[in-house]
């Protein structure tokens, strides 16, 4: 896996998509189930909606990459069974509805132009299908039909539009009423989906995709949802296997005009530093609106975004995280990663003027240090097991966070206490 999966792990930033129908409903894709909106009725009023009428993929992809994104993920089916795509298992697609194309190849194609990595996005299930919300062990057969429509529609998805890079699985889990009749582990939802069937059938289409970990089989990384609580709690003293943190510019993921707990750049920037210091990636959202055109907000967030990520681009593609201990502490006033000799600490709380002591009892010789920002360099002094920098302008060289690059000496340092 390690050849496959190295420029996901050099990456760090990626682009999530949430557009569909729910875009036409203005509250997120979980309309039809948080509000109990029955499908006839849900698709009576959103299909004239979701027009795509300015629907322009090179758009999108200018978007993605002045912010710094290396990858974008396409929502191309989502909980409510509607398919961007000429499905031949369902009329229930754009190209047999408002839209009247097939959405997905144009964004493939844009992306390769642009030099972006693919992925796209399946949901499991389908809330319009009586089988999903029963069960495989109350309607077997018609959970073995669904199913077998799931793999179908995975298998077109794999083979019409060349190579796919990820494949973002999502929505194994049971219905939350808790009607299936029984709690499934990992298991159990992997056998109800066929998941490692699927998962053969995927690598079989498309032998150097990456697969996430929502079927019920691990597969190639773990999939974190807008807690950074989750990082430190779960990661610290694992095996570490590869992951990423997808998140939201606001709160919901689709188009949704309520939403107005929107995230400032610095939060947003501060989750990104603190995957790349876990060895994690940032898989960020955006939602456009039912016509495609992505709301002038969410633009203008993901430019300043781009902003900071250019000038400090060197701290984060490419880099690993640091794990030793003195920088891991949650007030450290720093998020560290590293490439080769160079150590990175990126300073969301700017210590000012005054001499910053970097860490006790950190493992490294450090050689040089400077202001990324700036080329300044900075003076180390030794003094009772610390490394202490003189130097930093009183005022913040970059109003977000501004970045010191550390050079170290090969091998550890002997005065570091076990």
């Amino acid at each position: 896996m390690e050849k496959r999966i190295r420029w996901w792990l050099n990456a760090r930033f990626g682009m999530f998509i949430h557009w569909g129908l729910y875009s036409g409903g203005e509250l997120d894709c979980w309309m039809m189930h948080d509000m109990g909106v029955p499908a006839d009725e849900y698709a009576a009023r959103l299909l004239p909606r979701f027009t795509a009428s300015r629907y322009d993929p090179d758009t999108w992809m200018r978007m993605a990459k002045s912010a710094g994104c290396k990858y974008v993920i396409l929502g191309t089916r989502h909980h409510e069974g509607y398919c961007l795509w000429n499905t031949a298992t369902t009329e229930f697609n754009a190209v047999a509805t408002t839209p009247g194309r097939d959405l997905i190849a144009p964004f493939v194609k844009s992306a390769r132009r642009a030099g972006l990595r693919v992925g796209l996005y399946y949901s499991l299930f389908d809330w319009r299908d009586r089988s999903y919300w029963v069960g495989p062990r109350r309607d077997p057969d018609g959970w073995d039909r669904m199913v077998g429509v799931t793999h179908a529609q995975v298998r077109e998805l794999l083979s019409n539009y060349g190579r796919i890079d990820v494949l973002w699985f999502d929505g194994a889990w049971p219905d939350l009423s808790g009607r299936w009749g029984f709690q499934p582990d990992r298991n159990d939802l992997a056998k109800a989906w066929q998941s490692r069937k699927l998962i053969r059938m995927a690598r079989r289409l498309q032998p150097a995709i990456l697969i996430n970990d929502r079927t019920g089989v691990a597969a190639d990384f773990g999939t974190p949802e807008q807690s950074m609580d989750w990082i430190d709690a779960t990661l610290q003293g694992e095996s570490r296997r590869p992951w990423e943190l997808c998140d939201t510019l606001g709160d919901l993921w689709g188009y949704a005009p309520v939403d107005r707990n929107r995230k400032s750049a610095r939060e947003v920037l501060l989750r990104l530093a603190t995957c790349a210091s876990r060895d994690g990636n940032l898989l960020l959202n955006v939602g456009p609106r039912p016509d495609g055109s992505i709301p002038a907000w969410q633009a203008s967030r993901m430019s300043q975004i781009g902003a900071w990520v250019r000038r400090h681009a060197v701290s984060l593609y490419g880099c690993e995280g640091e794990w030793h201990r003195p920088f891991t502490t949650g007030l450290a006033p720093w998020r560290v990663t590293r490439k080769g000799h160079r150590l990175f600490l990126h300073l969301f709380r700017y210590p000012g003027s005054r001499p910053f002591s970097i860490a006790r009892h950190h493992p490294y010789h450090l050689v040089r240090a400077r202001l990324l920002d700036t080329k300044k360099a900075l003076r180390i002094e030794r003094e009772s097991g610390r490394d202490i920098l003189h130097g930093l302008p009183a005022t913040a060289p970059d109003p977000i966070a501004p970045v010191v690059e550390l050079t170290v000496r090969p091998g550890a340092r002997q005065d570091v206490p076990l």
